[in-house]
């Protein structure tokens, strides 16, 4: 499998609430050394009609859209025209089946978005959860993780001058209620930023949050590709979106170690399935996860924890029982173990 890095869900200076010209984010994207971004701006496709979708050099840009009401907030992929409700919206479900109708998929965003009442930041959490037609949630966002740390001022402060250190991962009642899901349907997760590049006081005190340069090294969204891209932006764009509606991706932070290389398979003799897919067994069957350097490693059955190792780069396990199969990783980083990787699932029958 091909292995491509991506940041989805940023904001630049065509949302209300942002200022960044899109190029100049765009340059920071190359310099983090992503190969895919896909800015999501509220209620605006302003990008894609101003000639920025497409390659940039290396970097292949893609235009979504987050739809923004007070609560329950979604990411458009592959819609042709901007979705735009009132701040008061509370049919969530006409959103969903409104990209549907325009060819378009989306996701849940931040599902469990609790802001940081310390330093006034509002909550922007899911709130209708009786709703279908959708293709997955975002389990992990830089800024939901972030602002989880800023509970006192002597944390926030220290999230501030070391954001990358105040990252603890995924929230467990998200995990967890993705688990759930993932036992019910195909629903599948994506990584988030919802960076907006702001100049924040904390305090008295003027911090940055985030710049995109620190941004697009922390969560990322790899998907795997059967065949290399084609640096032709149409195709390209097809083959990803196609890769992340699937789910043949994992969430990761890059910020202290790439973790391209890693790999989760189920196969007997005479199939195999990636993340994202489905497998039939029907003979003895391996579940086999690979990570580029040891770490701790985490196997996840219908949301039960059934085996980890430490200190390995690989795991196996012999798969008995039909459900639903991912992989954490943690990284070991100044002593201590930090979130790494968080797979899609497989689908076992």
């Amino acid at each position: 499998m091909f292995d491509y890095s991506g940041c989805i869900h940023f904001h630049s200076g065509y949302s209300y609430d942002a200022q960044i010209p899109l190029p100049r984010i765009l340059k920071d994207a190359l310099e983090a050394g992503l190969d895919y971004a896909i800015v999501t701006d509220h209620f605006r496709l302003d990008a894609r009609r101003e000639g920025l979708e497409g390659y940039s050099k290396n970097l292949l840009l893609i235009v979504g859209e987050e739809i923004s009401p007070r609560y329950n907030h979604y990411l458009a992929f592959g819609v042709t025209k901007p979705i735009v409700t009132w701040k008061t919206e509370t049919d969530a479900q006409r959103i969903i089946n409104e990209v549907n109708a325009q060819g378009g998929f989306g996701f849940i965003a931040h599902p469990d978005h609790a802001g940081a009442p310390l330093v006034g930041g509002r909550a922007y959490p899911w709130i209708q959860w009786d709703v279908q037609g959708y293709a997955g949630i975002g389990i992990w966002d830089l800024m939901s993780d972030w602002s989880s740390a800023l509970t006192s001022p002597w944390k926030t402060l220290a999230a501030c001058l070391r954001p990358a250190h105040a990252l603890h991962g995924p929230q467990a009642k998200t995990l967890t209620r993705w688990d759930v899901l993932t036992q019910k349907g195909h629903c599948v997760a994506i990584g988030e930023l919802d960076n907006h590049g702001h100049r924040r006081s904390f305090f008295g005190v003027p911090r940055d949050v985030f710049s995109f340069d620190f941004a697009f090294r922390t969560v990322r969204t790899h998907v795997l590709l059967e065949k290399p891209l084609t640096h032709q932006g149409e195709n390209d764009t097809r083959m990803i979106l196609s890769a992340i509606k699937q789910g043949q991706s994992y969430v990761s932070l890059d910020y202290w170690n790439d973790p391209k290389g890693f790999s989760l398979t189920i196969h007997d003799e005479k199939n195999e399935a990636f993340p994202g897919g489905e497998f039939v067994r029907k003979d003895q069957a391996i579940l086999e996860t690979k990570l580029p350097f040891p770490g701790r490693i985490r196997l996840i059955h219908d949301g039960r924890l059934i085996k980890e190792e430490r200190r390995r780069a690989a795991m196996q396990w012999d798969i008995n029982l039909p459900g639903v199969y991912r992989v954490e990783a943690q990284q070991p980083v100044a002593g201590a173990w930090r979130p790494w990787i968080y797979s899609n699932p497989i689908w076992v029958r």
